[in-house]
């Protein structure tokens, strides 16, 4: 895959990830966290209704956690997305192995907190950001 290719993929996961981050930081406001809470529901699956309502620490984590993961994607679509355009290879490597922390962080931690399901899904986020990256293909004797 040519870099532009992966970049605009790039842009558009990070498009589709910040509403996202949104839902998971609208857990922060009580009259608005239904969709945050469905989401939560939906990623300890099954779906069944188990998460109903929020504690004070679920609002303040969701805030926190919605907000970083939103300036993530802020990042990967106006920093690294053009970066990887231009076939920058250190920028390359970064993304890989920041990817690769997170999936086993998050995946760990989701694993260790009881919700496994969690890290089935943080497999299809990472193939949908970390893809792209890994089949960059520069053709031989174009300039990197």
């Amino acid at each position: 895959m040519a870099p532009h290719k992966a970049a605009s993929i790039l842009r558009l996961a990070s498009v589709m990830f910040f509403f996202t981050a949104l839902i998971f930081a609208s857990g922060a406001f009580a009259p608005i966290d239904n969709v945050s809470v469905f989401l939560h529901d939906m990623l300890d699956w099954p779906l069944d209704g188990s998460i109903n309502e929020y504690t004070r620490e679920a609002r303040w984590f969701s805030a926190i956690g919605g907000g970083v993961f939103a300036s993530l994607c802020v990042l990967l679509f106006l920093v690294v997305a053009p970066l990887i355009e231009r076939g920058d290879e250190e920028v390359r490597r970064g993304v890989i192995i920041s990817m690769l922390v997170w999936f086993v962080v998050d995946s760990a931690g989701s694993i260790a907190a009881g919700v496994p399901a969690n890290a089935v899904f943080n497999i299809s986020f990472l193939a949908i950001l970390l893809g792209p990256i890994l089949m960059i293909r520069t053709p031989k004797g174009a300039p990197v």
